[in-house]
């Protein structure tokens, strides 16, 4: 390739799973936001809910004088928050689309550019479809509201969907990727605002075939995640959705599999495509696997990563 990775791409991070337990503790969360921001590899942060309003306005001021990015993780808030935006008791997914709501409004206040949300839990196959379309429903409204209070902004927050397992760990409703994407089409239709967020540690516990999502999803895509996970026996305490550092003993990705995501991901068009970021967005959400020091998190993100982007075979002419 004739020119670096910078060139294509913003870099991101998941603070909240590199730096657990930050959501309340301010002095802990202004540890983890000046580590991330200080360092020039990265160029997003995404973070998550949180009730302090101190910290709010410090991920906006920080990541503005940073030059950096603000990306809101909406996949824990939903978890913290107890939100079911597919529950089919219909108080439960107003109040959830209220949540919602509070959530974007979070984000205006932070300058985040993309919120992700994710489904209840599955339940029967006889609920699914009622769930999607109630998921459905509560995505338009989302996206709705967005759009209404960006009359004061000047960008629209991008409400994405991230997909996840339904059947062996997280038991999200989406699910299968072809099935987000379905969704995410129709609202499309009516909304600008929105999109897919694919994780690339899920696909093993899906069951999916990554390359194949990527290209299903492709048009849709607001960013992406990178992260690793294990899936061999799932008597083990980190089998599943936790998004490991590179490197676990017969863990699924290392630079190898990277690079082939990244080299599909570039032969889809994704880094060549206008997104709600700077640049196209591939963020990390790799934690500690157990008590190390979260700098040798990000030292093995960082190698794994440049291995991964040299074995690349996509070129840009493709």
């Amino acid at each position: 390739m004739q020119k670096s990775w910078e060139s294509y791409i913003d870099v991101g991070i998941v603070l909240p799973k590199l730096f657990s337990g930050i959501a309340d503790d301010k002095d802990r969360f202004f540890e983890g936001l000046m580590t991330i921001l200080a360092d020039p590899f990265f160029t997003v942060v995404e973070v998550s809910y949180t009730p302090e309003d101190e910290i709010v306005e410090m991920t906006r001021e920080y990541a503005r004088l940073a030059g950096a990015q603000v990306v809101f993780n909406g996949g824990d808030a939903v978890r913290r928050l107890g939100m079911d935006l597919s529950s089919l008791d219909e108080e439960k997914r107003k109040a959830s689309v209220e949540s919602g709501k509070r959530l974007i409004d979070q984000c205006y206040q932070e300058n985040a550019r993309i919120m992700h949300v994710v489904t209840g839990k599955y339940t029967t196959e006889e609920e699914k479809d009622a769930m999607l379309e109630a998921f459905e429903r509560s995505l338009m409204e989302l996206c709705e509201y967005a759009r209404q209070a960006a009359a004061d902004q000047e960008y629209t927050l991008v409400v994405s969907v991230e997909t996840g397992d339904r059947y062996f760990d997280r038991h999200y409703l989406l699910g299968p990727t072809n099935e987000a994407v379905a969704i995410v089409r129709r609202v499309k239709e009516k909304y600008e605002n929105v999109g897919i967020l694919l994780d690339q540690s899920h696909f093993p516990v899906m069951r999916e075939d990554p390359h194949k999502a990527l290209w299903q999803a492709k048009d849709y895509l607001s960013h992406v995640h990178i992260g690793n996970s294990y899936v061999k026996d799932m008597e083990k305490p980190y089998f599943g959705d936790k998004h490991l550092p590179f490197g676990v003993p017969d863990s699924e990705v290392d630079a190898e599999e990277l690079a082939r995501f990244l080299t599909t991901l570039g032969k889809t068009g994704f880094f060549s495509r206008p997104g709600a970021t700077r640049k196209p967005l591939v963020s990390f959400e790799v934690g500690p696997f157990g008590d190390e020091p979260e700098e040798l998190v990000i030292a093995n993100i960082k190698r794994v990563f440049f291995e991964a982007w040299e074995k690349m075979t996509w070129k840009e002419q493709e």
